[in-house]
């Protein structure tokens, strides 16, 4: 969890908007951009570990609007929500401030381990299933041979019958159960990447960017997202 303080820049005449965390401040904006109605201290925006947002005005003369709403604290926000201080209105651009406190910023990626995992146990699976249908395949071909070699071993025409019948019975089986596998195992196919690349991602809100290029030891090995550089711990 990270707690910044948000207000104007002290000291120049010019102010940008100013951002403390601890012994770290920040600034962001252009001189002159942030107008004299923001406070020197003006609210608290807390990072959350969950990724959420919360914000909380500092003194009772403030005022602070959330999504056009004025109050004096909100929680469970996310960058999308807007955020405006003073009765200027003036509107912090929270993407901005969150990825300028990112590489602070530590995120548990434990649920990533289980994503990761689940993803490639069912591709797997599904790799195991298709080969087990492809040898199936090839089974009624290898009952029709051990026919002819039986009735042939044995002088026996009706064992030759039987088993060719049983072959046959055997591929059109095999048949049905490789069509219906043909048309759902790729829309089961699509669903599951999809859902990795919604969920196999940064969870700094700042970022959100797909990592499955990385396996998920790498993730863990690097400390770090690749691409924000938040940290990350189990």
């Amino acid at each position: 969890m990270i707690e910044i303080i948000i207000g104007r820049e002290a000291g120049v005449e010019k102010s940008r908007l100013a951002l403390m965390a601890g012994d770290k401040t920040a600034y962001c904006g252009n001189p002159g951009s942030v107008p004299r109605s923001v406070s020197r201290k003006h609210c608290r925006l807390v990072i959350h570990e969950d990724s959420t947002l919360s914000v909380s005005d500092l003194t009772d003369n403030n005022f602070m609007y959330v999504n056009g709403s004025d109050c004096k604290s909100r929680g469970h926000i996310t960058v999308n929500d807007k955020v405006e201080l003073g009765p200027d209105r003036y509107c912090l651009e929270l993407s901005t401030i969150v990825k300028a406190f990112a590489a602070q910023q530590t995120y548990h990626i434990a649920s990533l381990k289980e994503v990761y995992d689940n993803y490639n146990k069912t591709k797997l699976d599904n790799q195991i299933r298709q080969g087990k249908l492809n040898a199936l395949s090839a089974l009624p071909g290898v009952l029709s041979m051990s026919s002819m070699v039986l009735a042939i071993c044995l002088n026996n025409e009706g064992i030759r019958i039987v088993m060719i019948v049983l072959a046959a019975v055997f591929a059109v089986g095999v048949v049905i159960v490789r069509m219906k596998n043909s048309s759902n195992n790729p829309l089961k196919m699509k669903q599951l990447e999809d859902g990795y690349h919604d969920r196999y991602v940064c969870p700094n809100p700042s970022c959100r960017h797909f990592l499955g290029s990385m396996q998920y030891k790498d993730l863990l090995k690097n400390g770090a997202c690749p691409y924000c550089k938040a940290k990350y711990v189990e």
